[in-house]
C-alpha cells in the first residue's frame, strides 16, 4: 500500500481527513488559513487614542502644546542646546524655596505639671476639643492628701493669729494693772521707810534688832518697787503689733501652701489650652508618666489660620518681598500644573538662621543659613483642592513670583566713556611720566 506524504510548512494547517468520497487514492487535502486581523485593529486603536490625547492637549493648552512639539522637533533635528532646556524657557522671574505647612501658632506639646499615673484618657487622636476641656486624668491621692495637710495647716495658723490679736487688746489693760501695782508697793516702801525713821527718832531708845528689823523691811520695800517699775518699763517696751504681724505672716504662708496644693490637684486634669485638634496621643491609661518626659503626651493643634513656612537660600532672599505672590505644590509630586493652593508672603525674617528641621535627604543641604519667610495661605485655593489638602507638617515647595533682577550699568565718566572700576587693595598700577618723550 502507498502512502503520500506532505510537509507541514508555517502558517499551515493540516486538514482532518476527508470523507471517502472526497479522497482521491490516499492523498490528504492541505489548505492554508487566513491571517487574523486582530493584530492590526489594535494598533490602529492605540494611534486613534493617542491622538486623540494629543488633539485635547493641543485644545486646552495650545501655546504648550506649540512649545513642546517646538523642543521636541528640535531635538529630533539636533537643534537644541546641549544644556537641556533653553534659558528662555526657564521661568527667570520664579525663585523655588522648600517649605512645610504649619499653624500660625505653631503645635503646642502638652505635658502634665506633675509626675503621676495615667487614670483615665478623655479624647481621641483627631478630635476636635474647646478649651479648658479635661483631655486626661491623673492618680489625684496623693494631691488631695497634700490639700488636707495644708488646710490643716491654716486652720492652725488662723488661730495663733487670733490668739495675737487678743494678747495685743489685752497689752493695754497689763501696762495699767502694772502701774498700780508698782504704786502699791511704793507705798508699802514709803511706810518701812517712815518706821524705821520713826524708830530711830523715838524716845524709847530701840534695841539693834528692832532697828535692823525695821531697815530691812524698808529695803525690802525698796527693791520690790524697783522690780515692779522693771516689770512695767519691759511691757511698755513690749510691741504687741509685732507678735499679730508675724501670726498675720504665718497664716498667709499657710494659705498659699493651700493654694500651691490646690493647684497641683487641679493639675491631674489636664486640660486643652485653647480651641484645637488632638494631632496624636502617646500616652494611655495606665500608663506612669515621669518628671521628666522625653516626649509630649499630646501633640496639640491650636485652632488659627493655615500658613506654610517658607525657607529661602541666601542666594535667592534678596528677591523675596512682603506681599509676592505664592503658589505651593506637593514636594511628593513632581507636576507643576497641579498646584496645591494659592497665598501669599505675609512675614520675612530678619535674620538668617539654620534650618529650623534637618532633614537628611541627598538633594537638600542642612549646613546653610536660611530666610524664613511666613506665607499666608488662601483658604479659597486650598478648600478648592479636595484631592490633596494641605496638611501640618507636610512638606512643600514654594513658587515665590519676582521680579526680574538686571545687573546695574556702570556709570559713565564725564567724556562719556564708561569709568574704570578702583584697583584692588594691593594691586600695583602702571607709572605714567609726565614728562613728555621719557
Amino acid at each position: 500500500m502507498s502512502t503520500s506524504t506532505s510537509t507541514q510548512s508555517p502558517g499551515t494547517q493540516v486538514a482532518s481527513p476527508a470523507p471517502n468520497h472526497m479522497h482521491t487514492g490516499s492523498a490528504r487535502v492541505v489548505r492554508r488559513t487566513q491571517r487574523n486581523p486582530a493584530p492590526l485593529l489594535g494598533l490602529l486603536l492605540i494611534v486613534g487614542v493617542l491622538a486623540s490625547i494629543l488633539g485635547l492637549a493641543y485644545l486646552i493648552k495650545p501655546a504648550e502644546f506649540k512649545r513642546v512639539v517646538g523642543n521636541l522637533g528640535k531635538r529630533i533635528s539636533g537643534e537644541a542646546k546641549p544644556g537641556g532646556a533653553e534659558l528662555s524657557d526657564l521661568p527667570m522671574n520664579r525663585t523655588f524655596c522648600i517649605a512645610h505647612v504649619d499653624s500660625e501658632h505653631g503645635l503646642a506639646p502638652l505635658y502634665p505639671l506633675q509626675p503621676g499615673r495615667v487614670k483615665q484618657v478623655l479624647v481621641d487622636e483627631g478630635q476636635k476639643v474647646a478649651k479648658d476641656q479635661i483631655l486626661f486624668t491623673l492618680d489625684d491621692r496623693i494631691a488631695k492628701a497634700q490639700v488636707e495637710e495644708a488646710q490643716a495647716a491654716v486652720a492652725a495658723s488662723k488661730a495663733q493669729w487670733d490668739n495675737a490679736k487678743q494678747l495685743e487688746s489685752q497689752h493695754s489693760e497689763k501696762i495699767a494693772g502694772q502701774r498700780k501695782v508698782v504704786e502699791g508697793r511704793k507705798a508699802l516702801a514709803d511706810a518701812a521707810r517712815r518706821m524705821f525713821e520713826n524708830l530711830q527718832s523715838s524716845s524709847i531708845a530701840p534695841t539693834k534688832d528692832q532697828v535692823f528689823s525695821a531697815q530691812m523691811q524698808a529695803e525690802a520695800a525698796q527693791a520690790e518697787v524697783d522690780a515692779r517699775k522693771i516689770e512695767l518699763e519691759a511691757l511698755q517696751k513690749l510691741n504687741p503689733t509685732f507678735q499679730v504681724s508675724q501670726a498675720e505672716s504665718d497664716h498667709k504662708a499657710k494659705l498659699a501652701q493651700l493654694q500651691k496644693a490646690n493647684v497641683a490637684l487641679d493639675e491631674m486634669l489636664v486640660r486643652a489650652p485653647a480651641n484645637g485638634t488632638i494631632l496624636r496621643l502617646n500616652i494611655q491609661a495606665g500608663e506612669s508618666l515621669g518628671p521628666n518626659p522625653r516626649q509630649p503626651a499630646i501633640q496639640f493643634l491650636p485652632l488659627g489660620k493655615q500658613v506654610v513656612r517658607a525657607e529661602v537660600e541666601q542666594e535667592f532672599a534678596a528677591a523675596v518681598r512682603v506681599g509676592q505672590k505664592a503658589i505651593i505644590y506637593d514636594d511628593a509630586r513632581s507636576r507643576r500644573d497641579s498646584p496645591l493652593a494659592t497665598g501669599k508672603v505675609l512675614t520675612v525674617s530678619n535674620w538668617y538662621s539654620p534650618r529650623r528641621s534637618m532633614v537628611m535627604e541627598p538633594l537638600q543641604y542642612n549646613d546653610i543659613r536660611t530666610l524664613e519667610c511666613l506665607i499666608e495661605v488662601d483658604p479659597a485655593t486650598a478648600d478648592s483642592n479636595t484631592d490633596n489638602i494641605l496638611r501640618m507638617g507636610q512638606r512643600v515647595r514654594v513658587e515665590l513670583e519676582t521680579k526680574d533682577t538686571k545687573p546695574k550699568a556702570i556709570p559713565a565718566s564725564s567724556n562719556g566713556s564708561p569709568s574704570k572700576a578702583p584697583p584692588a587693595v594691593g594691586t600695583s598700577q602702571p607709572l605714567q611720566s609726565k614728562a613728555t618723550g621719557s
